[in-house]
């Protein structure tokens, strides 16, 4: 207790140069806290939405694996037959062709996201458990069914118009109950509307929904022996690919935020060194007094310890707010939590913090544990 309150009564002391030392600190593990928290929360998302698609397995052009409904459509009416006879085969309860269409910017408010269907295959096959509000489920050849948090955004109601291209234009003849899922933000439409704005004939993927009984996985690789050129993906090849996808996004935020750690490091290093310097007489006195090179030692390092760990702390709690604030935001936005500050990143965070203080106290608590007795009751 001696020691931790000779570390508070110097921090204090000084309490211009403490106080910006800690918030140099907080910054970066606020910065970091936050990066991260972006990896952690699409995990969660993206666990979450995968359970609400009905769909077990999901055929993509080879190349495309992971890739979901982002790519150009590739599959032609010829492979969507052959993978219909080869379901048939298998006894797979249908084959249900989608495409996906992304229109607007990087705003919420004026972006729509298409995904058609079939004539006849309403919303609640592929997102089980989704119930309309107002309306019918089932759209025309020139309807769209509409999720409730793009409804909400971009204020639409039955019948008003979506307009894909200036010859192509629908209608609202349903919009959904609000679910906490993907299908909130989606617009449900028919092919045929999505493929003339494209100018194709082609499919984005194929949508398997199995019967009752059936292995995925084992109908996926059935399928990939019958049909070269597409590649079979069940949820969980999609949430392999999608967690090492994000382990490589989380190395690249670390190493952004790395830059802000090591000069909060350096700070701490700069305070600690600064406060040797300034009290080389006191630690001369402490050893003529009989007080060890340890002593020392584990004075400085203490002190640089306190710094970083009550700045990492508190980096962790104003990274928490800022998250929640975040998922404020993004819940109302697209209906999914973008942001999430788990236990093993709050572990993480302060762990880093910790290491950032010890790194950044050695070498001052070394030089200070060195200096010579003689030559510090010298200085005056």
């Amino acid at each position: 207790m001696e020691i931790l309150s000779m570390v508070l009564r110097n921090l204090l002391a000084r309490p211009v140069r403490s106080l910006l030392t800690l918030l140099g600190v907080l910054i970066a593990t606020t910065s970091m806290v936050l990066f991260l928290s972006f990896g952690e929360g699409l995990r969660r998302s993206l666990a979450q939405e995968l359970t609400r698609v009905g769909p077990a397995i999901q055929l993509v052009p080879e190349g495309m694996e992971g890739l979901g409904f982002s790519g150009y459509p590739e599959i032609t009416p010829e492979e969507y037959r052959r993978a219909v006879a080869a379901g048939k085969e298998l006894g797979v309860r249908s084959i249900i062709p989608t495409l996906f269409l992304a229109r607007g910017g990087f705003d919420p408010q004026t972006s729509f996201f298409f995904q058609g269907l079939p004539q006849g295959v309403a919303p609640d096959l592929l997102y089980p458990g989704v119930k309309v509000r107002e309306g019918r489920l089932l759209p025309s050849a020139k309807g769209a069914i509409v999720g409730a948090k793009v409804a909400k955004r971009s204020q639409l109601s039955l019948g008003s118009p979506l307009r894909l291209s200036p010859r192509v234009e629908l209608r609202v003849e349903g919009i959904l109950e609000e679910s906490g899922g993907l299908a909130d933000n989606l617009i449900f439409v028919p092919l045929k509307p999505l493929q003339e704005v494209l100018g194709t004939q082609n499919y984005t993927a194929l949508l398997v929904a199995l019967n009752p009984g059936q292995k995925a996985e084992e109908v996926a690789r059935a399928l990939e022996a019958s049909l070269p050129g597409l590649k079979a993906q069940t949820t969980g090849d999609v949430m392999r690919f999608a967690e090492r996808a994000l382990r490589i996004s989380d190395l690249v935020r670390f190493g952004i935020s790395l830059v802000a750690l090591i000069v909060g490091g350096l700070l701490v290093a700069n305070t600690v060194m600064m406060s040797v310097y300034e009290r080389t007489r006191e630690f001369g006195v402490m050893r003529a007094l009989g007080a060890k090179r340890g002593f020392i030692f584990r004075l400085v390092v203490l002190e640089a310890l306190l710094l970083s760990s009550l700045g990492g702390l508190l980096g962790l709690l104003l990274g928490s707010a800022v998250s929640q604030a975040i998922n404020l935001y993004t819940l109302e936005q697209v209906g999914l939590a973008l942001s999430a500050v788990t236990f093993r990143l709050s572990l993480f965070a302060l762990l880093v913090a910790l290491g950032l203080g010890l790194s950044a106290g050695i070498l001052p608590a070394y030089h200070a544990s060195r200096i010579p007795v003689v030559e510090a009751l010298g200085r005056v």
